[in-house]
């Protein structure tokens, strides 16, 4: 079962107000709607809490209402990913915190090792995605995240890295990795520019 943070335990919003403390628009009560009633879903299933213990929006769930129109493409973006995306649930979830990892973005992280977890990731790859080991990681598990650590910490991937991420994907899951890569960027930039806590 999900644990929720208590409400007025931190400033949940970071930078940014609380949603339910503003008077939202028509669009900003369409987007809350829709993140309650889909993607909350999606995580209390996934293991991880995306509102405090009275129903408000913590995580970019909150930032999603603030800014409905982005959220919306943002999120058709990711829908559109999870549905056909040739990588399966433990590859994409090695690249997402792999980015989350990099980035310090303690939101993120926290969300995508309760994710990890439910789709079957072992304590000792989410271990070693914390510690940049790779040891006791499958062949395909090492290859996501070294070619994800290393476009995101460098901004290039070596020959090397790219043949063995093509040889383990193929040439679409590579691309899938890059697109999934900058969903999390984004995501982290969000987070990471507004100071937005983790449980």
């Amino acid at each position: 079962m999900t644990s929720h943070p208590a409400a007025d335990a931190k400033n949940w919003g970071g930078r940014l107000p609380r949603n339910e403390t503003l008077e939202l628009d028509d669009d900003q009560r369409a987007a809350s709607d829709q993140v309650r009633g889909r993607t909350a879903r999606w995580a209390e299933h996934s293991g991880f809490a995306p509102t405090d213990d009275q129903g408000g929006l913590i995580g970019p769930f909150n930032a999603f209402v603030l800014r409905p129109g982005q959220a919306q493409g943002f999120n058709q973006w990711v829908q559109h990913d999870q549905r056909h995306s040739s990588l399966s649930a433990t590859i994409r979830e090695v690249v997402i915190l792999s980015v989350g990892l990099a980035w310090d973005a303690d939101y993120e992280i926290y969300a995508h090792v309760a994710v990890g977890r439910t789709v079957g990731l072992s304590e000792t790859v989410l271990e070693g995605l914390r510690t940049g080991s790779t040891e006791g990681f499958t062949h395909d598990e090492a290859a996501a995240y070294r070619f994800t650590d290393q476009l995101v910490r460098t901004h290039r991937v070596d020959d090397a890295v790219y043949a063995t991420a093509e040889e383990a994907f193929g040439r679409d899951g590579v691309l899938d990795m890059v697109h999934l890569i900058g969903m999390y960027l984004a995501t982290s930039a969000l987070l990471n520019a507004f100071e937005i806590p983790a449980p």
